[in-house]
């Protein structure tokens, strides 16, 4: 994966593009099959819209005759594609007759804490803002990580990287800090650091928490991206 950058600064109010790029654990497990030789997952086909569910419906006139059907014979399986290696492929969008469609209306749902539907709205426009001028800021807000992890949903996290020794001392400190405080930082937008940060154009919004590790004159800063929380029902 490719290295991105992003603007941000530290508890000093100093800012600089940084270096960050998709964070993957490594693990010393590797899976073999019976003849040691390493296993590598691969992405198959499973079926086409006409043999998915939505596309069965409208092949039969009830459910009772498309059971009968599937009983039978094996309607859900189109034996040309089912099992094909799949490589790279674009995402597509389909209409309620499974075509393919090529303008697209993207509309927002809202539910409450107890997922009950509230309202519906256009998308608003959203510019990317991780690299403005204006860097993603240090809040000052603290979350103790044992507790973050029940509080908060973390969808993603990015590593940052250093390009040059001025970098290294400001990452190295930002890991050292958080590291001595043992909670995560809310890095954010806005004059106060609690604003969304924004990856691309028109994309989702997240919650930037960083968590420092140290371990001699290493470091590793970490990005934990979260769109949701974790909310009692009773505190409405």
């Amino acid at each position: 994966m490719s290295l991105r950058k992003i603007h941000i600064s530290n508890s000093k109010a100093r800012n600089t593009l940084i270096n960050f790029k998709g964070f993957t654990p490594t693990s010393k497990a590797i899976k073999v099959d019976q003849n040691n030789k390493p296993v590598f997952s691969k992405k198959i086909i499973k079926g086409i819209a006409n043999t998915s569910f939505e596309g069965l419906e409208k092949q039969y006139d009830n459910l009772d005759i498309m059971a009968e059907a599937l009983i039978e014979g094996d309607p859900e399986i189109n034996l040309e594609v089912t099992g094909q290696f799949l490589g790279q492929s674009p995402k597509v969008y389909i209409n309620e007759d499974l075509n393919v469609v090529y303008r697209v209306n993207k509309i927002e749902k809202v539910f409450n804490p107890k997922g009950e539907f509230q309202e519906e709205r256009n998308l608003k426009h959203q510019q990317a803002n991780i690299t403005d001028e204006t860097p993603l800021k240090w809040s000052g807000k603290f979350f103790p990580i044992e507790k973050s992890f029940n509080k908060f949903v973390f969808v993603r996290t990015y590593q940052l990287f250093h390009d040059s020794g001025l970098t290294f001392d400001f990452l190295y400190n930002m890991s050292k800090e958080l590291e001595d405080k043992k909670s995560f930082l809310l890095l954010g937008s806005g004059s106060k650091g609690t604003g969304p940060a924004i990856f691309q154009e028109n994309g989702q919004s997240f919650r930037i928490f960083l968590e420092g590790r140290t371990k001699g004159n290493d470091y590793m800063l970490l990005m934990h991206l979260s769109n949701l929380e974790f909310k009692s029902l009773n505190n409405e």
